[in-house]
């Protein structure tokens, strides 16, 4: 929103249940992120009557998993996932992050386009200060449960073969999950309010990010997680899953894994320091690609065709 005003056009951003319709009548073009309460469709819909409605979503809401017992308490509710329906369904749009997860809005409604994740450009410059002890980090929110597990046992035989590294997580705490005395944890800055604090904080030496196999919910995640990493010059370590093979450059920018015993074969290979800052500045320019400066005309044009 901040690239399109910045290219032109009058945009004003509200949070929450603020905008109602007397207001909004002024609005050719109206964006709702994930709609979800019953109390907020008498507003949208007769937003509809005078502007043309986007219904945006990154997640798979209908298929939230009972282990991400956060997310699944809120969106395993039919009235939740009846409003999402409903709200997609009234919208003239849907705009989502990746393909599998148009796959599942379709259903709702046919006028559907992929806007993928970019990153702002000024966080491939941001540098990052050596640390002392060399640190294996990973950054999520409340629905990764399953996925931590897949690193859980590979994380802590490393951390206790290599006594020089440490782990971070930020974001939500899994250290019951990993069950290691040198994997610490750290809440991350809120990235609305402080997108710079949120990138400064991924400031680890070699990244993780694990997707659980053959979780419906997990094929409609994007490669965010990695282009963050990326950004920061940080080689990653990710599940050879749809949601990374586009994006992560195999041996280059960092590895896929295939089968369990790669997590601790590729976090070795990655002790390497001069592996890890060759991939790791390789990662950062493939991240270049993947900016919000470099790819705003797409929401322009999604929007424009309305």
């Amino acid at each position: 929103m901040e690239q399109l005003a910045a290219h032109g056009h009058e945009i004003r951003l509200e949070v929450g249940s603020e905008v109602v319709p007397s207001e909004a009548a002024e609005w050719p073009v109206i964006v709702g992120q994930r709609v979800d309460k019953h109390a907020a469709l008498p507003a949208w819909r007769r937003f509809r009557a005078r502007s043309k409605l986007v219904y945006e979503t990154d997640d798979d809401v209908f298929n939230v998993e009972r282990v991400n017992w956060q997310a699944y308490g809120v969106y395993s509710r039919g009235d939740v996932q009846d409003a999402v329906a409903h709200a997609a369904e009234v919208a003239n749009l849907v705009t989502v992050t990746c393909e599998p997860l148009a796959e599942v809005m379709r259903k709702y409604n046919p006028n559907v386009a992929v806007l993928p994740n970019f990153v702002p450009a000024w966080a491939c410059d941001l540098p990052r200060p050596p640390r002392e002890r060399p640190v294996v980090g990973w950054c999520g929110g409340a629905s990764h449960g399953r996925d931590m597990g897949e690193i859980a046992g590979p994380l802590r035989r490393f951390l206790g073969r290599h006594p020089e590294w440490n782990a971070v997580l930020m974001g939500t705490d899994y250290r019951p999950t990993i069950r290691h005395e040198r994997c610490g944890f750290r809440e991350w800055a809120d990235i609305r309010t402080d997108t710079e604090g949120f990138y400064r904080g991924i400031d680890w030496d070699v990244g993780l990010a694990p997707l659980y196999p053959g979780s419906v919910f997990n094929r409609s995640k994007s490669y965010i997680k990695a282009l963050e990493y990326a950004a920061r010059g940080i080689p990653v370590i990710a599940s050879d899953a749809e949601p990374y093979r586009g994006f992560v450059l195999h041996g280059v920018t960092g590895f896929l894994v295939k089968y369990d015993h790669e997590w601790l074969k590729y976090l070795e290979e990655l002790t390497d320091p001069v592996l890890r800052a060759d991939m790791g500045e390789k990662a950062r320019e493939h991240a270049r690609g993947y900016t919000i400066e470099g790819n705003w005309h797409l929401w322009e044009a999604a929007y424009s065709a309305l």
